[in-house]
């Protein structure tokens, strides 16, 4: 009998790219999946049988980032001596490993946890719009913002983004503008990751949303030339700077999965003894706010293009029998016959000790029946009872 206790298996895309005729693959964010696969023993080919198994449970992990996968095994003498997973041109499995093998008189069990990079090209959920909220921005460096007394500034610049991005936005459902400035330290951090996974989770249930964006001007300093009479001469007015860091958390993953930068300067020309209005005409008409102004549409097609094909999961918010609610309705883009996959949500902590989230794959399957404008009601199918299903689960659409 083969067993093997873990696989774990690098891609490299250049090899996918020889092995199957294709051009590199340009992962846009990575999660672990769960899943157990099964299959029949005929004719007592244990062999044969865990193959299928590992490929089923593979498969349907990956179906959730919109790949599909190939799988090759040598067996030299009746022992297992490589295993070759090469991805069909739609994502990158970073790594595989098997958590257990259960054999019976007549099947094989095999449970696997896959760290999968999805490919943004493929877009499986870009019909449905991502739940998000905006955190006001603050300003890191206060005492640069008192000179113009500019210290609204930055929150300012959080509500035109968030303004924009509801009027403008395809990919995104903009639900909520939150009240307080919240900023997340660095998620990778194990005791601070805790910490920011906790606050992700209060600020998406407060706001019945998946994504959180937040930001801060990092450097909104003046620089100006102190001799006067030059300046005179010269009519050289200060130039101030604008440095702006914008960050994307998944809340429902508990992670930052991306962040923006933007850099710029322009003249200044106000007095800088003065405090300087900056909700007038003057001030966005000026070089300074039109420069703000410019990254601000950067930052907004920026955000719209990596939203795109991220992926649109919902929570549970109440489970009955047969039926469950999630938070993703008509503004959406969700309708009635749409079916969904039903996810547990956990975590494990990985070899450097870091705590990872990780989703279980159920094998409940629901069904659309009623929709509101933020929430619909789903069936499962066959009306199956949905057993051991919680609010705070997740379900995903990337199955279908």
């Amino acid at each position: 009998m083969i067993t093997i206790n873990s696989v774990k298996s690098t891609l490299l895309r250049g090899l996918a790219c020889v092995g199957l005729g294709l051009c590199a693959v340009s992962p846009s964010q990575a999660a672990w999946y769960q899943t157990t696969g099964v299959a029949q023993i005929n004719q007592g080919d244990k062999t044969t049988a865990r193959k299928k198994a590992i490929d089923e449970a593979i498969k349907e992990a990956l179906l959730f980032s919109g790949a599909s996968i190939s799988s090759t095994q040598q067996v030299r003498d009746g022992l297992l001596t490589q295993d070759l997973f090469m991805v069909r041109s739609s994502g990158v499995v970073n790594d595989i490993e098997i958590l257990s093998e259960d054999w019976s008189s007549n099947r094989f069990k095999v449970t696997i946890r896959a760290d999968i990079f999805a490919d943004s090209r493929q877009c499986i959920t870009a019909s449905y719009r991502k739940s998000i909220a905006i955190v006001p921005f603050i300003i890191s460096h206060q005492e640069q913002a008192q000179i113009g007394g500019i210290y609204p500034l930055a929150n300012k610049i959080s509500e035109k983004l968030y303004q924009q991005l509801k009027m403008q936005s395809t990919s995104l459902d903009v639900r909520n503008y939150l009240p307080k400035p919240t900023q997340f330290a660095d998620v990778q951090q194990s005791i601070t990751g805790q910490i920011n996974r906790a606050k992700l989770a209060e600020l998406a249930q407060s706001s019945d949303v998946q994504y959180i964006l937040s930001g801060r001007l990092t450097d909104v300093s003046i620089e100006y030339n102190a001799n006067q009479l030059t300046n005179w001469l010269t009519g050289e007015q200060a130039h101030r700077y604008f440095d702006m860091q914008i960050e994307l958390y998944d809340a429902y993953q508990g992670e930052l999965i991306r962040s923006f930068d933007y850099q710029t300067q322009a003249s200044w020309p106000f007095d800088t003894k003065k405090r300087v209005d900056i909700n007038s005409r003057r001030f966005w008409q000026s070089e300074y706010g039109t420069a703000i102004t410019s990254q601000l549409d950067k930052s907004l097609s920026e955000v719209e293009a990596a939203m795109q094909c991220t992926t649109a999961n919902a929570k549970i918010i109440d489970v009955a029998d047969h039926q469950l609610r999630f938070n993703l309705g008509s503004q959406n883009g969700v309708k009635v016959g749409d079916r969904f996959k039903v996810l547990h949500q956990a975590s494990f902590t990985d070899k450097q000790g870091k705590v990872r989230p990780n989703f279980i794959i159920s094998h409940y399957e629901v069904e659309v029946s009623q929709v509101y404008a933020h929430s619909a009601v789903a069936t499962s199918l066959n009306n199956q009872r949905l057993e051991n299903i919680q609010p705070g689960d997740l379900i995903s659409s990337q199955m279908f």
